[in-house]
């Protein structure tokens, strides 16, 4: 798969560098603004270049943004991304796992296909992403992964309050499965890291989103799918997708250190009650 690079090349220099996959939009694009606006230089991945195009734009550190098409799903397109980033930085510090896709269908007509897409990107990618960097970090013995998960890779859908998810009748009800596997997945996939890469003083964590709105989603809801939600969480409101890249930056520090094979749930308390 070849591989296009959309920004301008990086200096060499000792700073650290990451990687963001899904980071045209949403919730990555706010990981790789906060990441570079931090000092960090930052590669980041997507499929299409214009939304990457729009984060380099909106970045007032855009000189240490470098964007690259590439599909995270596809080994070749994994394979190019590390490159990249090797070629312009030199190093890889940080990974941040956060390309992530769903299939919503009745239930007793989801098919292979579609499992199988998902579970290439939300999971099959993380562990091969990951695979791929860990030879930069365990060179200087120090390395930040960090997986976006979902609030839904512990919890099943409550169909209830949602609009998307009606019942098909014969087919059955509306549901992501494949979804809900792959956020699971990725729990265990941390732990499993975690405990393997610590001797080399790398760190992996999940950061689980609950109800954010982004670009994709603002409107997509009903008023009344948004009161539900929003009662739903004790704090009373959806997060934002900075909010999200603030606890990536967080894990992605120093300070973080000490933490490892850890879910951070930035969800304004929806999973407690």
């Amino acid at each position: 798969m070849k591989m296009r690079s959309l920004g301008g090349d990086m200096g060499e220099g000792q700073e650290r560098a990451a990687i963001v996959t899904g980071a045209g939009t949403g919730i990555g694009q706010a990981i790789a603004l906060t990441l570079a606006q931090s000092g960090i230089r930052t590669l980041i991945v997507g499929r299409r270049p214009e939304p990457l195009r729009e984060t380099v734009a909106r970045s007032p550190e855009a000189n240490r943004i470098v964007a690259i098409c590439a599909d995270i799903a596809d080994p070749a397109g994994r394979a190019s991304t590390v490159e990249a980033a090797l070629d312009r930085f030199g190093r890889i510090d940080i990974l941040v796992n956060n390309a992530g896709v769903s299939s919503i269908a009745p239930l007793l007509s989801s098919t292979e296909a579609e499992w199988r897409r998902v579970m290439a990107t939300n999971v099959d990618a993380a562990f091969f992403m990951a695979q791929a960097v860990l030879p930069s970090m365990r060179e200087r013995q120090w390395g930040r992964i960090v997986n976006i998960g979902s609030v839904y890779g512990a919890l099943a859908l409550n169909a209830s309050l949602y609009d998307a998810f009606g019942d098909e009748g014969a087919l059955g009800p509306k549901r992501q499965p494949a979804y809900h596997t792959s956020k699971g997945a990725v729990l265990n996939l941390t732990r499993d890291l975690a405990a393997a890469v610590a001797r080399w003083k790398i760190t992996v964590n999940t950061v689980s989103p609950g109800m954010v709105i982004t670009e994709q989603s603002d409107g997509l809801l009903s008023p009344e799918v948004e009161r539900k939600l929003c009662d739903m969480t004790p704090l009373g409101r959806f997060g934002k997708p900075e909010e999200i890249a603030f606890a990536v930056r967080f894990l992605a520090s120093d300070e973080a250190a000490f933490i490892t094979g850890e879910e951070i749930r930035v969800d304004g308390g929806w999973t407690i009650w």
